[in-house]
């Protein structure tokens, strides 16, 4: 029998991390952990991440708007972007495959397609995908709170190239909220101004004993293979 497999879709701030790391930590079942941050910060490379020389041929960002230069940013993905993104679901899909549980943290956006290429390289398994989603204002708080400043490595970069760093996430925040939850098809959707996260990990438990997952099932015939 294949594990279960929970996505917990969102953007920063929304609280996706400590539900997925407290949801493994308290189970009495053997859950596996992985998620977006873990990917990026530990296995993608960073010279092709968007803060990188060859982002091009990666992850990087672009003005969201041609006609706003100075604006927001955007993501968009070179070869290697879309083969690392396919890499993390089949390493995903492989972990249920061996019949273990998996809980991952993730960004699934419809543009670029990373939700459209999860659902089909996860077709067959079992999947519960939920959302969490506070309102934007309240993101933008948590966010601000953070001081992300502080986890960056400044004596290593420099104050010049932190502080453009930190520029460059904070123009990246609006497109990410709207991309991330432009999908309206989950599970399970949960506030997490309403819920702590202990509520969150009961609320999860809860949808997981109720019946299996649907949501990737329906999107599959919202968007067609080879649809994006």
């Amino acid at each position: 029998m294949p594990g279960q497999i929970i996505i917990v879709s969102g953007t920063s701030g929304a609280g996706k991390s400590t539900a997925c790391e407290l949801f493994a930590r308290r189970s009495d079942g053997f859950w596996l952990l992985y998620g977006i941050d873990h990917f990026l910060a530990n296995t993608y490379p960073a010279k092709f991440g968007h803060h990188g020389a060859r982002c091009r041929e990666g992850i990087y960002a672009e003005p969201a708007k041609e006609t706003d230069p100075e604006g927001a940013l955007r993501w968009r993905f070179g070869k290697y972007g879309t083969r690392a993104f396919a890499v993390f679901h089949e390493w995903i899909a492989a972990a249920a495959a061996q019949g273990c549980n998996i809980i991952v943290d993730h960004l699934m956006m419809l543009d670029p397609p990373v939700l459209q290429d999860a659902i089909w390289r996860l077709q067959g398994l079992p999947v519960h995908f939920v959302n969490l989603r506070p309102p934007f204002e309240v993101l933008m708080e948590r966010v601000t709170n953070r001081k992300i400043d502080k986890k960056l490595p400044t004596d290593i970069l420099g104050e010049q190239a932190i502080h453009k760093i930190i520029q460059r996430l904070d123009r990246l925040r609006p497109w990410f909220y709207e991309s991330v939850y432009d999908n309206s098809i989950y599970d399970l959707e949960i506030d997490t101004v309403e819920n702590s996260p202990e509520a969150v990990c009961d609320l999860i438990e809860a949808r997981l004993l109720k019946s299996p997952g649907s949501a990737f099932e329906e999107l599959r015939a919202k968007y067609p293979r080879n649809s994006a």
